[in-house]
């Protein structure tokens, strides 16, 4: 009988609200129900990722995992300065003087600041050297669902895409799921958003939105309970046990789709495994 090597997986995250935490633990959990070496790693500024560099080289691993939650549309920023290739601001200018000073450290023979993802450096982003790894990846965020409901997921999960793309991982799976709401859907399942909302502390006294009382929808059970105002029922309590149980059988898929083959060769990405809701 022949046992396969121990296989690694990285998981790289951003949080703020420990919405995005609570999956990615779940995604490790899985891992290493599967024996799998697990770095399990916070994204928080560009110097402590320098500090840890020797940790997180994409080629180390057999699978990447990049998580973010969603600011305004976008990952968060400690995300976007870590793996974007010029931003790290959004801003024209600094994208500017970031490759002003990048053209003058090219001329004068120094070395790229920052983390560097690969250890073997492709001639530029997204071009392989013969031998270069190419481990396999996945992207996830949580949303809030106050607004336009899992298509808020979408232009995120992409950026997140190209992020690993450009660092020579191949993307095969994309995962999102309900967060708690900390906008206008904050609130208790049934009970009326403020009629004027504003970002900050909640305001008990503010007056509530002018509609109807929440119909009431009768369960299987025989219980009675409100309908939602907002896309997703119950934001005041994502992610929970549905949530993980949905991360929980994307990694165990993903795990026995891909790695747990006949012969230990990772399986040809005919597919692509997508859990968005």
């Amino acid at each position: 009988m022949v046992i396969a090597p121990q296989k690694r997986v990285l998981i790289l995250y951003a949080t703020m609200t420990k919405n995005t935490e609570k999956v990615a633990t779940w995604f490790a959990d899985t891992f290493r129900d599967y024996g799998w070496d697990v770095n399990l790693y916070r994204i928080t500024s560009q110097k402590k990722l320098v500090e840890d560099q020797e940790s997180l080289y994409f080629d180390d691993y057999d699978c990447v995992f990049l998580g973010s939650p969603i600011v305004g549309g976008s990952p968060l920023q400690s995300v976007i300065k870590a793996l974007s290739l010029g931003a790290g601001g959004g801003l024209e200018k600094e994208v500017q003087d970031k490759i002003d000073a990048h053209e003058k450290d090219a001329a004068a023979g120094a070395k790229k600041p920052g983390i560097l993802w690969r250890r073997n450096q492709a001639p530029y982003a997204g071009v392989l050297n013969p031998e270069d790894s190419i481990p396999l990846g996945v992207v996830f965020t949580t949303y809030g669902g106050g607004f336009f409901g899992s298509s808020e997921a979408m232009a995120t999960l992409e950026q997140l895409k190209l992020y690993l793309q450009t660092n020579n991982v191949h993307v095969v799976g994309k995962f999102a799921c309900g967060g708690k709401e900390t906008g206008p859907a904050g609130f208790p399942v049934g009970e009326k958003p403020p009629k004027f909302f504003r970002p900050g502390p909640k305001d008990p006294n503010a007056p509530k939105a002018d509609v109807q009382d929440a119909v009431y929808y009768r369960m299987g059970d025989g219980s009675l309970k409100p309908g939602s105002y907002f896309f997703h029922y119950d934001c005041d309590s994502k992610p929970g046990p549905r949530e993980e149980a949905k991360a929980k059988a994307f990694a165990a898929d993903l795990i026995e789709d891909y790695f747990m083959s006949y012969n230990n060769k990772t399986m040809k990405d005919w597919s692509e495994l997508i859990s968005i809701s």
